[in-house]
This record gives structure tokens, C-alpha cells and sequence, in this order.
């Protein structure tokens, strides 16, 4: 006879294969059962049943267990599993159980279990006790399949019974829906939703626009969008109605959302200027965008630091100048970026953090294109900082130069990562005819659609009248 494994009776310490009862985590033999479990009645039920004597409330076992499931609170239910804190149902007994290793995959698992379809007598996981599971060509569920007489696999249900008529709609559906179509259950589900968030508002006016809203996007988006989607939406909803109680106009809401966030909620916009409840003010729109990006460039620094103080002057002297309508919203943050900018390489390469000649013309090197949009603000520091700074004279020969250097490093960078596509050819030959013969980009496009030819050792491209030779890429080999 094998070895068998002994536990201790938690009373006496008696060895015992098998306890006689466990009660409350505590293992009793048979001997300790009879002594400490005494008949008397139920003090619930008044039934006659052995109970613990030390405990003067204690309950049969039929009470013990008449009691909500102690995971979900289920009252009817088939009991699963009695843990130390009370009765669970089947449904959540596995959570009770200790993990194990799925004899398959080795994941670790609540729910092992075998199943004689698979072929083998392992326990296994969920995962892969359906490993020969997919989805039916009919319902698109994913369950076990069989091919039907064409050939296509169908679950058992759509195999046996074809097409039947749904329950609330009578529209044919395929049998492995169940009950009802994917039009009902969405719909159904929409309805749901919309109940279960209109008890999210206070008042019965901004409920009755949530609902008419739900039902707007189940006519525009359908039945299955509209109930995945809809409570994406809700705290926009109450976010208003905490704010004003009903929808306002078009510009508070601007004002308190902004562009960007409105923009996530295109749908109940276009809803509500479809409704008339707003009109969507496309110039206040733009102003915002506006003043908002502006915000984010004085951003770049610390309130208070000297880079953001120039900076905010800046600004306001700007501000005085669309009061007086000489300027725009988008003009005045087309000249801060630079601004901004010059600041930033001020901060990085000098101490004192006011600009000066020598950091505009590191600026200038990097960003020659920015010459005329940083020229206010140059002048803003002289007159308002008095600080010696001017633009110097504009180099033609210099700007060639760093225009060639920058032909140059596209050049080296097509000969390592070109490709032969017709997007990279023309690439190629439109850079390497402004690097090699001075003809800018856009007319040595122009010259592509005229016609290329390939020569030996390389491309002749016309372009008025002239024939211009251009080498291969490496990568034509």
C-alpha cells in the first residue's frame, strides 16, 4: 500500500487521512466532530441539526449556504463552492480555486479543465481547450465547427437550422445568433445605455438631449456604432450642464473647451449645429486655434525667467497692434516662433539671456529663411531693451553656399536609403539637377514629365531646349 498523505485534526492533532468535517478553516476528526458538534436547533430555521456549541448563533448547513453568492451577490444560484467566507456560485467558484499550470501551455489558470474532443486526458486552459475552435461563416461566432454540404464551415447551430427569424424584429438571421439579430442586440443595448446615463444628470433637459443625441448617431452611425460610442460622450454632456444647465452658444463653449477639445467631440457638435442649437463660429474658431498655439510658444519658458519676460513684452507690444487692427492673430504667432526661438539659442549658448549680435547670427546660419520674420522682434530689443543688436546685410554668396551643403547632404542621404521606385528616381533627378546644374526642384519636376533618358552611365534630362546629364543613382548598380 502507497504512502498516503496525513493531515492533523485542528482540535486533538490526531492524524487522519480524510477530515471528518471542516467548519470555519478548521479540519475535525470523526472523534472531535461528535464532541464539540451537538444537536440542538437552527437559530435560524428552528431545524434540528448538529451544530458548534462554542457558537451560540450558528446555522445548519441548508442556511449556511442559503445566503448571496459572496463574489456577486447572486441570490439564485446552484452553489459552486462553500469558501471560509460564505457560499459562491458556479459561476465564480473558480476564483476560489488555486491557479494552475495549464498542462499544455503551461499558463497559469483558475479554470483547467479536459475535454475527450481534443484527443488526449490533459487538463487544460481555456485557451486551448478551443484550440480547435473558429469563426462561422454564418453568425461569425467562435465555436466548434463542421462543413456544410458547399463546403463551408458552420457551427452546429447555423449548420442544423440554416436561417431562422429573429424574436423581436422577425427579420431572417443565422440560427448561431440565438434568440435575436445584431440589429435588436445593438439596438437593445443603445436603449440601455441611454438610461443608464441620463441617471447622470440633474436636470431632465440635458437628459432629453443626451437621448436625442443617441438617437441622432444611431441614424448616423448605425446601431452597433452608436451603442459602442455613446457614453464616450457622456462627460462632455456633463461637463455642460455642470457648467450651464443647457447647451450655450457656440463661443462659451469654445471658451471653455477650446478647439482641441472640441474637435474630439465632432459628433455631438455637428449634432448640435445640425439641431440649431449652436452656430459654429468659424472666426472665433480660428482666433482660438490661434491663441492657443501662442500659449503653447510662451510655454517654452519659466514664468518669470528673463527669456519669457522679452518674450510676454513682446507679445503685448504685438496685442497693441491688432487692438489697432494693423496686424492678425496668426501674423503675431508667425513672429514669436522665431522669437522664441532666438531665445532658446540665446539660453544655450549665453549667460546672461539677453540676445545679442552673436546670438542672432548663430540664429541666422541655422535659419536664413527666417531673416524677415525675426526682423520685429529685433527691433523690439533695441527700442523697448536697448540692446545693440541689428540684422547684418544678407550674403548672396553665403546663402548659395549653405543651399549647396543642404543639396549635398540630401544627395549622400538618397545614395544610402534610395530605392528604384518611381517616387525615388524623380527624387533623385530633380536634387541632383538643382546640385549639379543650378536648376531648381520644382522645374527639374517640370522636365521629368517631358520625358527621361537613360544612357549608359547615367540620365539625360531637356529641359528648354538643353539636354542636362545627370549620373545614376547607386542604387541601379
Amino acid at each position: 500500500m502507497g504512502m498516503e498523505s496525513k493531515l492533523g485534526c485542528d482540535e486533538c492533532g490526531r492524524q487522519m487521512i480524510r477530515a471528518h468535517r471542516h467548519y470555519r478553516g478548521h479540519r475535525y476528526c470523526a472523534t472531535c466532530y461528535a464532541r464539540e458538534f451537538k444537536p440542538r436547533a437552527c437559530s435560524r430555521c428552528g431545524c434540528v441539526a448538529r451544530l458548534l456549541r462554542s457558537e451560540e448563533t450558528a446555522v445548519c448547513r441548508k442556511c449556511d449556504s442559503d445566503q448571496p453568492c459572496v463574489r456577486c451577490g447572486k441570490t439564485d444560484y446552484a452553489i459552486g463552492k462553500l469558501t471560509d467566507y460564505g457560499p459562491v456560485c458556479n459561476a465564480c467558484s473558480p476564483y476560489f480555486r488555486k491557479p494552475e499550470n495549464c498542462e499544455s501551455c503551461g499558463t497559469l489558470s483558475h479554470r483547467l479543465a479536459r475535454s475527450s474532443r481534443l484527443g488526449h486526458d490533459l487538463r487544460v486552459c481555456p485557451k486551448c481547450i478551443i484550440v480547435d475552435h473558429a469563426t462561422c461563416r454564418a453568425c461569425h461566432r467562435h465555436r466548434l465547427l463542421r462543413p456544410d454540404v458547399n463546403g463551408h464551415l458552420l457551427c452546429e447551430k447555423c449548420h442544423q437550422f440554416g436561417e431562422i427569424p429573429c424574436a423581436q424584429c422577425q427579420q431572417p438571421m443565422p440560427a448561431g445568433y440565438g434568440s435575436r439579430c445584431e440589429r435588436c442586440y445593438w439596438s437593445e443595448l443603445l436603449g440601455k445605455r441611454l438610461r443608464m446615463g441620463c441617471t447622470a444628470f440633474s436636470t431632465q433637459i440635458m437628459a432629453d438631449h443626451f437621448t436625442v443625441f443617441g438617437q441622432w448617431l444611431l441614424a448616423h452611425a448605425g446601431e452597433a456604432k452608436a451603442a459602442q460610442t455613446i457614453h464616450r460622450y457622456l462627460k462632455f454632456f456633463c461637463d455642460i450642464e455642470k457648467q450651464w444647465a443647457d447647451i450655450p452658444d457656440y463661443r462659451a463653449l469654445l471658451g471653455l473647451f477650446g478647439t482641441a477639445k472640441l474637435r474630439r467631440v465632432l459628433l455631438p457638435m455637428r449634432w448640435m449645429a445640425g439641431s440649431g442649437l449652436v452656430v459654429i463660429d468659424e472666426v472665433a474658431k480660428t482666433e482660438d486655434s490661434e491663441r492657443r498655439r501662442i500659449a503653447v510658444i510662451q510655454e517654452r519658458f519659466v514664468p518669470g525667467s528673463t527669456q519669457r519676460v522679452l518674450l510676454d513684452g513682446y507679445l503685448e507690444m504685438m496685442y497693441g497692434r491688432l487692438k489697432d487692427e494693423k496686424t492678425t492673430l496668426k501674423s503675431i504667432r508667425l513672429a514669436l516662433t522665431p522669437a522664441a526661438t532666438l531665445l532658446g539659442v540665446t539660453a544655450e549658448n549665453f549667460q546672461n539671456g539677453l540676445p545679442n549680435q552673436k546670438s542672432l547670427d548663430i540664429y541666422l546660419s541655422k535659419k536664413p529663411g527666417q531673416r524677415a520674420a525675426i526682423s520685429g522682434f529685433v527691433g523690439y530689443l533695441r527700442e523697448a531693451h536697448d540692446v545693440d543688436i541689428e540684422l547684418s546685410s544678407a550674403s548672396s554668396s553665403e546663402a548659395k553656399r549653405r543651399r549647396r551643403k543642404s543639396l549635398e547632404a540630401e544627395l549622400l542621404t538618397l545614395m544610402g536609403y534610395g530605392d528604384d521606385s518611381e517616387p525615388g528616381r524623380v527624387q533623385w533627378v530633380s536634387v541632383a539637377m538643382a546640385y549639379f546644374h543650378g536648376v531648381n526642384i520644382n522645374s527639374a519636376k517640370k522636365a521629368l514629365k517631358a520625358g527621361l533618358v537613360q544612357t549608359g552611365d547615367g540620365f539625360s534630362v531637356t529641359w528648354e531646349n538643353r539636354a542636362y546629364w545627370l549620373p545614376s543613382p547607386p542604387w541601379l548598380g
